[in-house]
């Protein structure tokens, strides 16, 4: 990677371990198991023998994004390879990533061509430019939307209507058992209703995914590890995406840090502090219904 990007961003990572509330919304601190403050530097250290890292994120939040690109510039400078992880990437996806990533799609394309998240260029661009510029793997780890879309109102069944290609894109089982994820989810409130088994099963398919793309890349690259941006509920309490990956892989070893925002309780485990958000509505507020209809399954 060009060196004046990797040595500007590891001097801001050695900045990172100061006591009380985060400044900004930029700022974050890393908190190791037992509750030590850490520097990035420190962190990477007791994060060696981690065959996965996965950074649970609020999405959107710059200072839980800033930590993702400052953690991957830290592990780039680590002689162990590493390889990043996205759960902002479908499968059916990873030729347009594989192709910007060897230079053959400039980024307008590649973001078109790639789906990426509308939040891209302001969240996930400094991840990937550094990927691109190490000359790393990006995987791009999860099921494609439209698909889960469908499995959340057809069911599972669903998958089996897809021609083979397509049915790659997603594990090749769900873990679709009342455990604990399960119950976590079942007791959300999506929209003030509780959620159905096929929204179950649609939920699990991104999780499912995730791991086993993971999986299947550290069993074709021995050696390697892999650093996995998810949103934060896939790995709350080991659960989600974590715990479908302990369950294919049980000897890998996953450290699992968790973003928490000052007026949340602590997680456990690695916890990445960070500043309030801006309330996203008041009280008062109403807001219009949004129009348009999505495609048929």
């Amino acid at each position: 990677m060009r060196p004046l990007m990797l040595l500007l961003l590891l001097l801001l990572a050695g900045c990172q371990a100061r006591a009380g509330v985060p400044a900004t919304l930029y700022d974050f601190e890393l908190h190791a198991p037992d509750g030590r403050p850490l520097s990035l530097a420190e962190a990477a250290h007791e994060l060696a023998g981690a065959d996965v890292i996965m950074v649970g994120e609020l999405h959107g939040h710059p200072g839980v994004h800033r930590f993702q690109a400052e953690l991957l510039a830290r592990l780039l400078a680590e002689p162990r390879p590493v390889a990043l992880a996205m759960e902002q990437f479908s499968r059916d996806r990873q030729p347009a990533v594989d192709a910007y990533l060897a230079g053959e799609l400039g980024e307008e394309a590649f973001i078109r061509r790639a789906n990426a998240w509308p939040g891209y260029r302001s969240d996930y661009r400094p991840l990937v430019e550094l990927a691109r510029t190490a000359g790393i793997d990006v995987l791009a780890a999860n099921a494609p939307r439209h698909i889960v879309r469908c499995i959340g109102r057809q069911g599972p069944g669903y998958l089996e209507r897809l021609p083979a290609s397509h049915r790659a894109w997603v594990a090749r089982r769900l873990t679709l058992a009342d455990d604990a994820y399960k119950a976590r989810f079942m007791a959300s409130r999506h929209h003030g209703q509780a959620p159905t088994e096929f929204q179950f099963a649609a939920q699990t398919s991104w999780d499912d995914t995730m791991a086993e793309s993971v999986e299947r890349y550290l069993e074709a690259h021995p050696g390697y590890r892999v650093l996995l941006t998810l949103g934060r509920f896939h790995i709350a309490d080991g659960l989600g995406t974590a715990q479908r990956l302990q369950q294919r892989a049980p000897g890998l070893t996953l450290a699992l840090i968790h973003p928490r925002l000052p007026d949340e309780t602590a997680p456990g485990g690695w916890e990445l502090r960070v500043g309030a958000l801006p309330p996203s509505r008041l009280a008062h507020e109403t807001l219009p219904p949004l129009a348009g209809d999505e495609p048929d399954c």
